[in-house]
């Protein structure tokens, strides 16, 4: 397949795909202005990151929300291409129901049934440069941080630099798990980047599952602390 642009991403301006875009300088980027014109195209590779940032089930906009979480998979995944990478969510393997989470296997199936040589990468939280304020990032920006979360609560996190190495060889493929190699609680976190937290008391709980495991993450968190 010949192809003007090579690669083509979505999520360009904030998160993982922000991040891939400064990391791809010759990649297309796409965005709500150029879509009709950019799905005219086709490509060596699409990255696919965009999503809603909506969590929860109170939706104010159905359409934006099944716009962006499933209709633009589809458009994308009809674009010619020779490999396809969606960046999904560890949150298919909640036990909890959740529209988020029908999204996403939604989104999944619609990439494994129409094209020929994908990678879904299933990602707990991500931590890098582009990402928004979470957490993480205000436990170490913050002074005196109030969360209502208790420093019991568990959370897995991976860095950008690490997903992008993933996904740009080739030889992956299919449907992937990729977390750090055990969960971290947020005493641990607070520890690590001598934050000044004041914990709540709600208990939130990462479960573990199989998959391609990275870095530990006390590694993760130390490596996201000099970056920020």
């Amino acid at each position: 397949m010949s192809s003007t642009n090579k690669i083509l991403i979505s999520g360009y301006k904030s998160g993982f795909g922000k991040y891939a875009y400064s990391k791809l300088n010759k990649s297309k980027a796409l965005n709500r202005d150029n879509r009709d014109e950019v799905l005219k195209s086709e490509y060596k590779t699409i990255i696919h990151s965009a999503f809603s940032s909506n969590r929860t089930d109170d939706i104010n906009d159905y359409y934006d929300y099944v716009d962006s979480n499933i209709l633009l998979t589809n458009d994308l995944v009809k674009c010619r291409h020779e490999r396809f990478i969606y960046i999904s969510s560890l949150v298919v393997h909640d036990k909890k129901d959740s529209l988020y989470k029908r999204t996403k296997l939604m989104a999944e199936s619609i990439v494994k049934n129409k094209s020929s040589n994908y990678l879904i990468v299933r990602v707990p939280a991500m931590l890098g440069t582009s990402i928004r304020p979470n957490t993480v990032t205000k436990m170490i920006k913050e002074k005196n941080f109030k969360t209502t979360l208790s420093d019991k609560s568990t959370f897995n996190y991976i860095l950008h630099s690490d997903l992008f190495d993933f996904i740009m060889d080739e030889k992956n493929n299919g449907v992937i798990n990729f977390l750090s190699k055990n969960n971290i609680n947020l005493k641990r976190v607070n520890e690590i980047v001598k934050g000044n937290t004041i914990f709540g008391d709600y208990v939130f709980q990462t479960e573990m599952v199989d998959g391609i495991k990275t870095r530990t993450s006390d590694e993760v968190i130390e490596r996201y602390k000099k970056i920020i």
